[in-house]
């Protein structure tokens, strides 16, 4: 009897030196996260935000955007937000794609919208995409974008559609843009004029209509090559490839108005 109460103590004192050891060692395991925890999270408080890409926004434009959520000056999750999350970004932006640089260092490398023409409001010169929407306002034209005459704006504002009294003027300025540059053809002037879009090359005005231009801008080069002096329109408003034939129209010449000669003595 005295050997068996002898012996429970000892195990008594076994079974709660066990409960200490594991205890310690969770003690320990939850130090080690919260440092490793810590580590991360100083290591990749972000420090810098590298932008490149932008024409018309600005750097501190992007920025500012990207640290409209608090939780982005972490950049991992400014990694996985951009990457694998979702997130609504501005207008003006095709397309944008996050990486990072170092742990501490965001870089945002953005995609604007195409302009693919421009047209004369207010003595100011609009700067518009596929869609119509505004990219830019100036009061200069820059040559490297085609400058289409006569659309009627009756409103226009940065970052908003612009409005015009023909809907689907947009849809016809795009596919004219994309068929000359295909074409490597650089008209003299574009104009929008009798529900027509017009090419001018030198004194040959092209009337192309509304429809089509792909197939009726194909045949140009070798057309205008043949009208080489001549001045005139060259009628393709219902040219397809299977239906009406293209002509051309002279303009006639004025009349010279009669001068008098003075009468000698």
């Amino acid at each position: 009897m005295q050997g068996e109460t002898e012996e429970r103590p000892r195990k008594r004192r076994k079974k709660k030196s066990r409960f200490g050891y594991y205890l310690y060692a969770v003690v320990v395991l939850l130090l080690t996260v919260a440092n490793i925890t810590l580590a991360i999270l100083l290591l990749t408080h972000v420090q810098k935000i590298e932008v490149s890409g932008t024409r018309i926004s600005t750097e501190e434009e992007i920025v500012a955007w990207v640290t409209e959520d608090p939780l982005t000056t972490n950049a991992l999750y400014t990694l996985w937000k951009f990457n694998m999350g979702s997130y609504g970004q501005p207008v003006y932006l095709e397309d944008v794609k996050v990486s990072l640089g170092a742990p501490w260092k965001v870089q945002v490398d953005v995609t604007e919208k195409e302009i693919i023409a421009c047209a004369l409001y207010k003595e100011s010169y609009v700067y518009f995409d596929k869609d119509g929407l505004v990219m830019q306002i100036l009061p200069e034209w820059q040559e490297h974008v085609l400058l289409v005459e006569n659309i009627t704006v009756q409103d226009a504002k940065q970052f908003k559609v612009m409005k015009v009294k023909e809907e689907k003027l947009f849809s016809y300025i795009e596919n004219i843009t994309k068929t000359l540059r295909k074409n490597e053809l650089s008209p003299d002037r574009v104009a929008w004029e009798d529900d027509s879009m017009n090419l001018y090359f030198g004194e040959v005005c092209v009337q192309l209509g509304k429809m089509n231009y792909d197939v009726k801008i194909a045949e140009l080069p070798g057309i205008l090559g043949g009208l080489e002096g001549e001045a005139g329109t060259l009628h393709m408003e219902h040219y397809s490839e299977v239906g009406e034939k293209i002509s051309f129209e002279k303009f006639e010449a004025e009349e010279p108005e009669p001068v008098e000669v003075p009468e000698t003595e």
